[in-house]
């Protein structure tokens, strides 16, 4: 069976899916998509390798401290990244609340027998 060959943005849009999306299993990216769960398991690894979020030490070769710094760092730039965008998503979601309460008392009043 031949290879599929994806372009880098298909590739970027894939693992943002997967990151944005939480509840989503591999599994299930990989259905919405149509490529294979295992296709979208090495993409989210190697864009976390890449961002430096997966530990390159290994039993023989630890972590030097630096790595470990660069790493972290990136974890929590990463983390900084989403709480602003949960933040954001809470507040939208909040005026929302707001609206649809605002909404019911009006529709309520309205329609008093």
């Amino acid at each position: 069976m031949p290879k599929k060959k994806y372009s880098d943005e298909f590739k970027a849009d894939a693992v943002e899916l997967y990151e944005t999306h939480p509840d989503m299993s591999y599994t299930q990216v990989a259905a919405d998509l149509g490529v294979s769960r295992g296709a979208v398991k090495t993409w989210v690894y190697q864009s976390r390798k890449a961002a430096g979020a997966v530990p390159t030490g290994s039993a023989d070769h630890p972590e030097t401290t630096e790595d470990e710094i660069a790493r972290l760092r990136v974890e929590n730039a990463d983390l900084l990244e989403r709480q602003k965008r949960l933040r954001a998503e809470n507040d939208q979601l909040a005026e929302e609340r707001a609206i649809l309460r605002k909404a019911t008392k009006y529709f309520a009043a309205e329609t008093s027998w």
